[in-house]
């Protein structure tokens, strides 16, 4: 089956529509805007922030190299030419927020380029850069529906791809098929068979057999892939382990299929030298790479031999679901080994030693073991869930920057063959160190407040004084929602400022709802911290102080602050809110909440409405780019800290994700309102979702709407031209709706 594109019109990522072809009428804009800052200009966003990427963080042992790239847990590396120099680059797809970390190649070194990130289309769950019609620029090939998607190269002056065809298909049997591909698997794309083409390794929907789909096409810009071999290399792998079998037949037709395909990552490269692909294999829940060496012919691949315990002397374990890739770093004369988990849980990685570097080494011919920890050592990176909090500590005038987190990996255990890791939560404290204008953090310590050994999850800190005594106590949120105060007792025996920390659990018996997010802040201006806290649910709770003086008291005013709500029930049935409250002398009192999908939204109209409704201003906040305003782009389960640390007037911003690490960006001048760009953060998705039977599609106004329901597998099942589709009589379960030009939405149907 042919693949061809979809569109004569470039697929334009976020940004790359107003970066690359209207770059002078924006400038334009903005000149005319700083001129006429009147009714008569064009709506501005109430803020800009411009991304700043090299401010200085410290730690004990030198300076990082780029502090600010967000951290790293489950990533997979390939090469790319980003400023189109001649020379390939690194690309790292982070699974754990469907991020993006563009690497320049500099000399002997890597520099994270995030100039480069919105250039690329919004991924997920997995993605491979491969040149598959062989013109010099690296392709996208990523999951899709049920399948595989791929965006062609259409790089000239500067980055830029479109979108080459939505599911790849290829000839099975007795016709053709959409190839499957799981959102938990790395497939071989790559010539298999050495003719110049690209084929594809993938196991089968159902099937503990590898698939060879081989590309049959003349022309190299398009596919033709057809069924060659539903067994190549004559393995099998296990339903529910890594277990591989030698030598098997393949005998489809015993009906000794497993139920389903758990997840796996494929590597293919001549490792022994014999000019024939060997196999590296990860499994779900486990930590290893298995290398399955080929001894068989160009035309017919045949796996003789397997090592479980590759490579030999510092064997991988990463868990889980390793995913090897193969790339050529600065001043290594051949291509390194870089492993990181695959598994999209967020609770099993090793996350702060979750990217091993292996460098082959010719005098012992194998690949050795350099660092557990590459390019995170360069990052803030605190382990799994990254939430910033801005303080001033020590009191000096300068804010200090808090990260905490879900936790830090500590041990795994398997029980029936499922990984269970463990985490325990701190706190990080850096301190400022700069100056009122350009501000710079030291790390003091990874373990503020000593909470680590508490064995607790998803610590979040807020600051205020909470005993009486005049100085700054600590107030942890948690996972299962209760409060843990710890005060200050900052003056020891022999009057010294020495910190010293008392804990107490279940802070006046408060609990907010699990992975509470407490944030103290004078909201009603009476003088009196109010508290205000975000939970799993993605609302805000409302404590107000009822005592006058002293230690405060807080009693509940409301769960549903502001009718606030950051869930998307698209995709997720909680909302995980991480509040930020900044005062702003134009615009007065602002909400910024981070969400458990990665956007930043933007509340208003806060002052003398507690009891009402906020303004919902921005479901994602946007930076600026080259001019232009794209969205936020900075993973899963975002935190937020706000304010101004250099002194110019203008709020700076923190963004921490769930891959442990965070972004800054300073305050600039606002950019106008580009519509495009808010389109489908506003459009009310399918609703109700789950449901029952009846499904009310989103639509273009007064024109006739297509959408099509498929199934998991990428089968399409029920169409409408309508704006309400009726699936009562579909199994119950997981089906994707597809809406033409507006986009896609996973849909339950409940029984």
């Amino acid at each position: 089956m042919k693949a061809r594109l979809l569109s004569p019109f470039p697929f334009l990522s976020d940004c790359q529509r107003h970066i690359r072809r209207r770059t002078l009428v924006l400038s334009l804009i903005l000149w005319a805007a700083s001129l006429f800052y009147s009714a008569k200009a064009q709506t501005l966003y109430d803020f800009g922030f411009t991304r700043a990427p090299h401010l200085v963080v410290t730690t004990a042992q030198d300076t990082l190299s780029m502090p600010w790239a967000g951290g790293m847990n489950a990533v997979r590396f390939s090469e790319i030419d980003l400023n189109l120099d001649g020379s390939l680059d690194i690309i790292a797809f982070e699974k754990h927020g469907n991020r993006i970390l563009p690497f320049l190649r500099q000399g002997n070194r890597l520099v994270f380029a995030p100039q480069y990130i919105h250039r690329f289309p919004r991924l997920h769950d997995w993605a491979i850069f491969h040149d598959y019609n062989q013109d010099g620029k690296a392709d996208i090939f990523t999951y899709g529906l049920a399948g595989i998607s791929v965006y062609k190269n259409i790089s000239q002056d500067t980055l830029a791809f479109e979108l080459l065809t939505d599911q790849l298909t290829a000839q099975y049997y007795d016709g053709p098929v959409n190839i499957y591909a799981s959102p938990d698997d790395y497939p071989v794309i790559a010539d298999v068979d050495g003719d110049g083409r690209t084929d594809i390794l993938n196991f089968w929907v159902l099937g503990k057999y590898v698939h060879f789909l081989r590309n049959y096409s003349t022309d190299p810009d398009i596919f033709d892939l057809r069924l060659e071999n539903e067994c190549w290399g004559h393995f099998a792998e296990a339903a529910d382990n890594n277990t591989i079998s030698l030598f098997t037949d393949c005998d489809n037709k015993s009906g000794d299929e497993p139920l389903r395909h758990v997840g796996s990552s494929l590597l293919l490269h001549d490792f022994d030298g014999n000019g024939l692909g060997d196999l590296l294999v990860g499994d779900i829940d486990s930590p290893h790479l298995i290398l399955l060496s080929n001894h068989g012919t160009p035309d017919e691949a045949r796996m003789t031999e397997q090592d479980t315990a590759f490579p030999a002397g510092a064997p991988v374990e990463l868990l889980s679901l390793p995913a090897p890739a193969l790339v050529n770093l600065p001043g290594n004369a051949t291509s390194s080994l870089i492993v990181s988990p695959a598994d999209p849980s967020l609770t099993k990685s090793q996350d702060l030693n979750s990217v091993w570097r292996y460098d082959y080494n010719a005098s012992l011919q194998q690949f050795t073991l350099v660092q557990t920890d590459f390019l995170q050592s360069d990052m803030l990176d605190v382990g799994s869930g990254c939430r910033p909090v801005l303080f001033d500590w020590d009191n000096d005038g300068l804010i200090d920057l808090f990260l905490a987190n879900y936790g830090t990996f500590d041990s795994a255990r398997t029980v029936n063959g499922f990984v269970t890791s463990s985490f325990s939560s701190s706190i990080s404290h850096y301190r400022n160190v700069g100056t009122s204008q350009q501000p710079a953090f030291q790390l003091q310590t990874r373990d503020f407040g000593h909470l680590r050994a508490l064995n607790l999850q998803a610590l979040h800190p807020a600051f205020g004084d909470l005993d009486g005594d005049g100085l700054p106590d600590m107030l942890c949120g948690q996972r299962d929602g209760t409060l843990t105060l710890v005060t200050n007792s900052r003056i020891n025996a022999n009057g010294s400022p020495t910190p010293g920390f008392g804990i107490t659990p279940h802070f006046q018996n408060i609990d907010a709802g699990d992975f509470s997010t407490p944030q103290l802040y004078d909201l009603d201006g009476d003088g009196r911290k109010d508290l205000i806290i975000g939970n799993r649910r993605g609302l805000l709770s409302h404590y107000r102080d009822t005592h006058s003086s002293g230690a405060p008291f807080f009693a509940l005013v409301t769960d549903s602050l502001g009718r606030v709500d950051v869930r998307d029930f698209e995709t997720s049935y909680f909302g995980h809110s991480v509040p930020c409250i900044y005062r702003d002398p134009q615009h007065g009192t602002l909400l910024f909440c981070g969400n458990e999908q990665g956007g930043i939204f933007y509340y208003k109209d806060i002052d003398n409405n507690l009891d009402a409704e906020f303004t919902l201003a921005e479901r994602n906040m946007a930076e600026s780019v080259n001019g232009s305003a794209c969205p936020l782009r900075e993973g899963k389960r975002t935190g937020v800290a706000v304010a101004d640390l250099n002194g110019d007037g203008l709020p700076d911003m923190i963004v921490g994700n769930y891959a442990g690490g965070c972004a800054y960006f300073e305050g600039s001048a606002p950019l106008p309102h580009e519509s495009g760009l808010s389109e489908l953060t506003t459009r009310r998705p399918p609703y109700p979702n789950p449901t029952t039977g009846i499904l009310h599609i989103p639509h273009d106004g007064d024109n006739a709407t297509r959408a099509t329901i498929f199934d998991m597998v990428g089968r399409p099942i029920q169409h409408t031209t309508g704006d309400v589709i009726d699936i009562h009589l579909l199994p119950a379960g997981i089906y994707i709706l597809n809406v033409e030009g507006m986009g896609r939405w996973k849909i339950v149907k409940q029984p």
